[in-house]
């Protein structure tokens, strides 16, 4: 009886150890296979790649969007997206024509164009982080220093619209056939401390022109008004003058002797005028 239950536990005991030792195998089993998915999000575009085979490396390039499922063992997935992109870059400086530098403190915006996904990678084999750092900086750079070398220091800063608008032409033709498509550029360009200061001193001096004409004008036109005022006064005066003189001598026309003796009729008191006030006398009447 005791060498039967010795067996049944020693049975239970290996079925036991066979279960647990399978159990391990499916962990490590389940934790080292290689198969997984990658959920390819809207506004990006992967690229599946064949790391083993007859048709592994760059070449068999796969461009896949939505949940993909692949073996990590054989197979790596990239994901890039094909949204706008902004990016910050480090002041740099550039020379003019006249050996005047410029510092320049760009911040572009771009897509890529979502076809070319996989030639990036077959020309980069990089991140897209560490090619808008390398690649696109240094295209960024060589438009700047391209375009600055045609310009005088005045030129860029009188016709900065020109000067970008150069810049935008270079950095959209090297960018796109590389399948980087240019969206924006801005572009904050400081002169050197010399430069700065003759352009202030222009300023204040065009400045001060301008405040002198507008003085010289304003005075100009008060002199008008002025001379307007006085002119228009004198001629009120003439034509005052001009007709009590003319009533004047229309009065005096009116004084007939017949008439000089009525009104002397008409306003004596009875009393005869002394001497020397005669005059006065007739001046009275005649009013």
């Amino acid at each position: 009886m005791d060498s039967q239950n010795n067996e049944g536990r020693g049975a239970l005991r290996s079925k036991l150890i066979k279960a647990g030792v399978g159990l391990v195998l499916l962990v490590i089993i389940w934790i080292i296979q290689p198969f997984t998915y990658e959920n390819i999000d809207a506004g990006n575009v992967g690229i599946k790649i064949n790391l083993y085979g007859s048709d592994r490396g760059v070449d068999n390039i796969t461009i896949v969007t939505g949940r993909v499922w692949y073996n990590t063992w054989t197979t790596k997935i990239i994901e890039f997206p094909t949204f706008t992109q902004s990016v910050d870059y480090e002041p740099f400086v550039v020379t003019t024509r006249d050996a005047a530098e410029f510092q320049v403190d760009p911040k572009l915006n771009y897509h890529i164009n979502s076809a070319m996904v996989p030639q990036i990678y077959r020309q980069y084999r990089k991140s897209l982080s560490e090619i808008e750092q390398q690649f696109m900086r240094n295209t960024i750079y060589d438009a700047y220093r391209i375009v600055a070398n045609s310009f005088t220091s005045d030129s860029v800063m009188s016709n900065r619209e020109k000067f970008e608008d150069k810049i935008q032409v270079l950095l959209t033709k090297n960018l796109g056939k590389d399948g980087f498509v240019y969206d924006q550029l801005t572009s904050a360009i400081s002169p050197p401390a010399s430069l700065r200061r003759m352009i202030d001193e222009k300023n204040a001096s065009i400045q001060a022109r301008l405040k002198a004409e507008n003085e010289a004008k304003q005075a100009i036109a008060e002199a008008t008004v002025s001379k307007a005022k006085a002119e228009g006064e004198a001629a009120a005066l003439l034509v005052r003058a001009r007709a009590e003189a003319e009533a004047n001598r229309l009065r005096q026309q009116s004084l007939t002797p017949l008439l000089v003796q009525q009104l002397v009729i008409e306003k004596w008191d009875g009393k005869l005028p002394q001497y020397g006030t005669v005059p006065q006398f007739f001046k009275n009447i005649t009013q």
